[in-house]
């Protein structure tokens, strides 16, 4: 996975809730068409500060639990919600490099 990937992706998810060290997505079902999208159930195994993912597709929604210390939540909420595409693209670069994905 790549940024311009994770970029695209943040547009088919959206934050159901969201506590430092645990983020619930809801998936639109677009997101499985995304070439990059298995890529997200392997996050924990990249140690990536990413812990546990849990995928629930009845639900379209996907658990994410991450180490606070690593990842810092409130660029991640940005990220995910509210950053124009200049500022996530800055915010893609700095969670790129925690994530272990490339630029």
């Amino acid at each position: 996975m790549n940024m311009r990937e994770l970029l695209e992706m943040r547009n088919l998810v959206a934050v159901a809730h969201h506590v430092p060290g645990r983020l619930r997505l809801r998936l639109d079902p677009q997101l499985r068409e995304h070439p990059a999208a298995r890529e997200f159930g392997q996050w924990s195994a990249n140690g990536s500060g990413i812990l546990a993912t849990r995928l629930n597709p009845m639900a379209r929604s996907l658990v994410v639990e991450y180490d606070p210390k690593r990842i810092d939540p409130d660029n991640l909420e940005k990220f995910l919600v509210g950053a124009d595409d200049e500022h996530a693209m800055a915010l893609a670069e700095t969670l790129a490099k925690v994530f272990g994905v490339t630029p």
